[in-house]
Protein backbone atom coordinates (compact mmCIF):
# COMPACT_ATOMS: atom_id res chain seq x y z
CA UNK A 1 0.00 0.00 0.00
CA UNK A 2 2.40 2.67 0.88
CA UNK A 3 4.68 1.71 -2.07
CA UNK A 4 1.87 1.72 -4.37
CA UNK A 5 1.27 5.28 -2.35
CA UNK A 6 5.08 6.19 -3.14
CA UNK A 7 4.32 5.54 -7.02
CA UNK A 8 1.33 7.77 -7.04
CA UNK A 9 3.44 10.98 -5.57
CA UNK A 10 5.94 10.47 -7.96
CA UNK A 11 3.48 10.61 -10.82
CA UNK A 12 1.91 13.13 -9.34
CA UNK A 13 5.41 15.42 -9.84
CA UNK A 14 6.63 14.86 -6.29
CA UNK A 15 10.34 13.00 -5.39
CA UNK A 16 9.24 10.29 -3.75
CA UNK A 17 11.69 8.15 -1.37
CA UNK A 18 10.61 4.93 0.54
CA UNK A 19 11.73 4.33 3.73
CA UNK A 20 11.30 0.95 5.75
CA UNK A 21 11.76 -1.33 3.04
CA UNK A 22 14.58 -3.69 2.58
CA UNK A 23 12.91 -4.70 -1.37
CA UNK A 24 13.60 -2.87 -4.63
CA UNK A 25 11.23 -0.43 -4.85
CA UNK A 26 12.21 1.19 -7.96
CA UNK A 27 9.61 -1.53 -9.82
CA UNK A 28 6.79 0.84 -8.25
CA UNK A 29 7.99 3.63 -10.24
CA UNK A 30 10.47 6.92 -9.46
CA UNK A 31 11.00 6.20 -6.31
CA UNK A 32 14.30 6.54 -4.37
CA UNK A 33 15.32 4.34 -1.35
CA UNK A 34 15.51 6.85 1.35
CA UNK A 35 17.53 5.61 5.41
CA UNK A 36 17.10 7.77 8.11
CA UNK A 37 19.18 10.83 7.71
CA UNK A 38 16.97 11.38 4.30
CA UNK A 39 14.28 11.65 6.43
CA UNK A 40 15.06 14.83 8.36
CA UNK A 41 15.38 16.80 4.59
CA UNK A 42 12.08 16.14 3.57
CA UNK A 43 9.23 18.39 2.92
CA UNK A 44 6.84 15.86 4.15
CA UNK A 45 6.14 12.33 5.54
CA UNK A 46 3.83 9.64 5.38
CA UNK A 47 3.17 7.38 7.89
CA UNK A 48 0.85 4.11 7.02
CA UNK A 49 -2.58 3.83 8.37
CA UNK A 50 -1.44 1.78 11.00
CA UNK A 51 1.40 3.70 12.21
CA UNK A 52 2.53 0.83 14.97
CA UNK A 53 1.31 -2.98 16.22
CA UNK A 54 3.42 -2.73 19.17
CA UNK A 55 3.22 0.99 19.86
CA UNK A 56 6.79 1.35 20.12
CA UNK A 57 8.38 0.39 16.36
CA UNK A 58 6.78 1.65 13.15
CA UNK A 59 4.96 -0.80 11.40
CA UNK A 60 7.62 -1.98 8.74
CA UNK A 61 6.62 -5.24 7.44
CA UNK A 62 9.37 -4.84 4.42
CA UNK A 63 12.09 -3.90 6.93
CA UNK A 64 14.45 -6.77 8.19
CA UNK A 65 15.32 -4.87 11.97
CA UNK A 66 12.72 -3.18 13.91
CA UNK A 67 12.40 0.90 13.53
CA UNK A 68 11.46 2.44 16.63
CA UNK A 69 9.35 5.68 16.65
CA UNK A 70 11.45 7.07 19.23
CA UNK A 71 14.14 7.23 17.40
CA UNK A 72 12.78 8.91 14.17
CA UNK A 73 13.97 12.51 13.05
CA UNK A 74 12.22 14.01 10.49
CA UNK A 75 13.08 17.82 11.05
CA UNK A 76 11.19 20.06 10.51
CA UNK A 77 8.97 17.77 7.90
CA UNK A 78 5.29 17.32 8.24
CA UNK A 79 4.19 14.68 9.34
CA UNK A 80 1.25 12.62 7.86
CA UNK A 81 0.20 9.69 9.88
CA UNK A 82 -2.90 7.12 10.53
CA UNK A 83 -5.33 7.27 13.65
CA UNK A 84 -3.96 6.82 16.72
CA UNK A 85 -0.64 7.65 16.24
CA UNK A 86 1.63 6.28 19.43
CA UNK A 87 3.83 9.54 18.89
CA UNK A 88 3.43 13.06 18.57
CA UNK A 89 4.89 14.86 15.83
CA UNK A 90 5.96 18.58 15.14
CA UNK A 91 2.94 19.50 12.58
CA UNK A 92 1.67 16.29 12.42
CA UNK A 93 -1.87 15.23 10.96
CA UNK A 94 -4.15 12.47 11.12
CA UNK A 95 -5.48 11.69 7.38
CA UNK A 96 -7.35 8.31 8.25
CA UNK A 97 -9.56 10.42 10.42
CA UNK A 98 -10.62 12.47 7.16
CA UNK A 99 -14.41 11.85 6.11
CA UNK A 100 -13.06 11.30 2.47
CA UNK A 101 -10.41 8.73 3.49
CA UNK A 102 -12.83 6.57 5.21
CA UNK A 103 -15.60 6.99 2.56
CA UNK A 104 -12.51 6.05 0.00
CA UNK A 105 -11.70 2.83 1.86
CA UNK A 106 -15.26 1.76 2.47
CA UNK A 107 -15.51 0.22 -1.12
CA UNK A 108 -12.19 -1.77 -1.05
CA UNK A 109 -13.46 -3.25 2.10
CA UNK A 110 -16.40 -3.86 1.55
CA UNK A 111 -15.14 -5.66 -1.97
CA UNK A 112 -12.73 -7.70 -0.47
CA UNK A 113 -15.53 -8.74 2.42
CA UNK A 114 -17.28 -9.93 -0.39
CA UNK A 115 -14.31 -11.44 -1.26
CA UNK A 116 -13.82 -13.74 1.42
CA UNK A 117 -17.74 -14.40 1.64
CA UNK A 118 -17.52 -16.32 -1.39
CA UNK A 119 -14.31 -18.35 -0.26
CA UNK A 120 -15.03 -18.86 3.60
CA UNK A 121 -18.86 -20.43 3.09
CA UNK A 122 -18.42 -22.43 -0.43
CA UNK A 123 -21.41 -20.54 -1.92
CA UNK A 124 -22.28 -17.87 -4.16
CA UNK A 125 -22.89 -14.40 -2.85
CA UNK A 126 -26.63 -14.70 -4.83
CA UNK A 127 -28.87 -16.24 -2.20
CA UNK A 128 -26.72 -15.99 0.65
CA UNK A 129 -28.39 -15.08 3.70
CA UNK A 130 -25.55 -12.20 5.34
CA UNK A 131 -25.98 -9.99 8.36
CA UNK A 132 -23.90 -6.92 8.71
CA UNK A 133 -23.10 -5.68 11.92
CA UNK A 134 -23.00 -1.98 12.13
CA UNK A 135 -24.63 0.77 10.51
CA UNK A 136 -21.63 3.35 9.60
CA UNK A 137 -19.58 3.68 6.72
CA UNK A 138 -18.02 0.53 5.93
CA UNK A 139 -21.52 -1.32 6.83
CA UNK A 140 -23.37 1.12 4.81
CA UNK A 141 -21.31 0.57 1.62
CA UNK A 142 -21.01 -3.73 2.37
CA UNK A 143 -24.82 -3.91 2.60
CA UNK A 144 -25.28 -2.27 -0.38
CA UNK A 145 -22.88 -4.22 -2.27
CA UNK A 146 -24.31 -7.44 -0.60
CA UNK A 147 -28.31 -6.69 -1.86
CA UNK A 148 -26.60 -5.93 -5.44
CA UNK A 149 -25.26 -9.16 -5.81
CA UNK A 150 -28.51 -11.26 -4.09
CA UNK A 151 -28.06 -11.71 -0.99
CA UNK A 152 -30.98 -11.60 1.62
CA UNK A 153 -28.76 -8.99 3.78
CA UNK A 154 -30.36 -8.03 6.82
CA UNK A 155 -28.50 -4.79 8.88
CA UNK A 156 -28.34 -4.70 13.11
CA UNK A 157 -27.34 -0.71 14.15
CA UNK A 158 -27.63 0.89 17.19
CA UNK A 159 -29.10 4.34 15.71
CA UNK A 160 -32.74 4.50 13.66
CA UNK A 161 -30.98 6.58 11.23
CA UNK A 162 -28.75 3.62 9.91
CA UNK A 163 -31.65 0.98 10.15
CA UNK A 164 -33.21 3.68 7.64
CA UNK A 165 -30.27 3.67 5.33
CA UNK A 166 -30.66 -0.55 5.32
CA UNK A 167 -33.91 -0.56 4.72
CA UNK A 168 -33.49 2.40 2.04
CA UNK A 169 -30.92 -0.26 0.34
CA UNK A 170 -33.58 -3.12 -0.04
CA UNK A 171 -31.58 -5.02 3.40
CA UNK A 172 -33.68 -6.15 6.53
CA UNK A 173 -33.00 -3.43 9.64
CA UNK A 174 -33.27 -4.81 13.06
CA UNK A 175 -31.79 -3.06 16.22
CA UNK A 176 -29.00 -4.89 18.44
CA UNK A 177 -31.23 -6.19 20.63
CA UNK A 178 -32.85 -8.54 18.56
CA UNK A 179 -29.54 -10.62 17.70
CA UNK A 180 -30.12 -13.26 20.08
CA UNK A 181 -33.62 -13.94 18.35
CA UNK A 182 -32.31 -13.57 14.29
CA UNK A 183 -28.59 -14.60 13.93
CA UNK A 184 -29.01 -18.38 13.37
CA UNK A 185 -30.57 -17.52 10.04
CA UNK A 186 -27.82 -16.34 8.90
CA UNK A 187 -25.20 -18.69 6.18
CA UNK A 188 -22.01 -15.29 7.13
CA UNK A 189 -22.22 -12.92 9.77
CA UNK A 190 -19.88 -9.26 8.63
CA UNK A 191 -19.18 -7.33 11.85
CA UNK A 192 -18.44 -3.97 11.70
CA UNK A 193 -18.11 -2.73 15.01
CA UNK A 194 -14.53 -2.28 16.98
CA UNK A 195 -16.76 -3.49 20.13
CA UNK A 196 -17.30 -6.96 22.29
CA UNK A 197 -21.25 -7.03 21.24
CA UNK A 198 -21.58 -10.92 20.55
CA UNK A 199 -21.98 -12.76 24.30
CA UNK A 200 -22.40 -16.18 25.17
CA UNK A 201 -26.27 -15.68 24.58
CA UNK A 202 -25.36 -14.30 20.86
CA UNK A 203 -23.13 -17.42 20.21
CA UNK A 204 -24.73 -19.99 20.87
CA UNK A 205 -27.95 -18.65 18.91
CA UNK A 206 -25.41 -18.44 15.56
CA UNK A 207 -25.24 -22.14 13.78
CA UNK A 208 -21.98 -23.86 14.50
CA UNK A 209 -19.85 -23.83 11.76
CA UNK A 210 -21.06 -19.94 10.74
CA UNK A 211 -18.28 -17.60 10.02
CA UNK A 212 -17.97 -14.02 11.62
CA UNK A 213 -15.66 -12.24 8.72
CA UNK A 214 -14.25 -9.28 11.85
CA UNK A 215 -13.82 -6.37 9.55
CA UNK A 216 -13.15 -4.33 12.98
CA UNK A 217 -10.23 -3.22 14.54
CA UNK A 218 -9.60 -4.68 17.89
CA UNK A 219 -10.91 -5.87 20.18
CA UNK A 220 -13.63 -6.41 17.64
CA UNK A 221 -17.32 -8.10 17.93
CA UNK A 222 -15.80 -11.22 19.87
CA UNK A 223 -12.55 -13.07 21.06
CA UNK A 224 -11.00 -15.47 18.76
CA UNK A 225 -11.33 -18.20 22.33
CA UNK A 226 -14.90 -17.72 22.75
CA UNK A 227 -15.58 -17.90 19.32
CA UNK A 228 -13.56 -21.22 18.78
CA UNK A 229 -15.45 -22.48 21.92
CA UNK A 230 -18.99 -21.54 20.79
CA UNK A 231 -17.98 -23.59 17.04
CA UNK A 232 -17.72 -20.44 15.31
CA UNK A 233 -15.21 -19.42 12.54
CA UNK A 234 -13.55 -16.11 13.47
CA UNK A 235 -12.38 -14.84 10.17
CA UNK A 236 -9.59 -11.84 11.04
CA UNK A 237 -10.39 -8.97 7.74
CA UNK A 238 -8.84 -5.75 9.24
CA UNK A 239 -6.98 -3.57 6.72
CA UNK A 240 -8.28 -4.85 3.69
CA UNK A 241 -7.62 -2.38 1.42
CA UNK A 242 -4.18 -2.70 2.21
CA UNK A 243 -4.40 -6.63 2.03
CA UNK A 244 -6.31 -7.58 -0.99
CA UNK A 245 -6.38 -3.71 -3.40
CA UNK A 246 -3.19 -2.08 -2.16
CA UNK A 247 -2.98 -0.08 -5.33
CA UNK A 248 -6.01 1.25 -4.98
CA UNK A 249 -5.56 2.16 -0.68
CA UNK A 250 -2.11 3.82 -1.65
CA UNK A 251 -4.17 5.52 -4.74
CA UNK A 252 -6.43 7.13 -1.78
CA UNK A 253 -3.72 7.81 0.83
CA UNK A 254 -2.21 10.19 -2.35
CA UNK A 255 -5.74 11.78 -3.12
CA UNK A 256 -6.70 12.15 0.73
CA UNK A 257 -3.30 13.82 1.20
CA UNK A 258 -2.80 16.27 -1.58
CA UNK A 259 -6.46 17.18 -1.03
CA UNK A 260 -5.59 18.18 2.78
CA UNK A 261 -2.56 20.06 1.51
CA UNK A 262 -4.48 21.98 -1.74
CA UNK A 263 -6.90 22.96 0.95
CA UNK A 264 -4.49 24.65 3.10
CA UNK A 265 -3.25 26.22 0.51
CA UNK A 266 -6.34 28.16 -0.73
CA UNK A 267 -7.64 28.96 2.72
Amino acid sequence: RMLFAAAEFAAGGFEAAAFGFDIYAGAYGKIEKAGEAELARADFAVLPPVVSRDGENLFAPFSEKPIALSGLDFGGARVFHGTACPRTFAGSTDYCSREAFAVRNAVPTAQGAVKIAMEEPKQTVFGMRAAVLGGGRIARVLAGTLTALGAKTAVFARKSDARAWAAAQGAEAYDFRELCGRLGGFDCIFNTVPQKILGGRELASIKKGTPIIELASPPGCVGAVEAKGAGIRLVPAAGLPGRITPKTAGKIIYETITEIMAEEENR
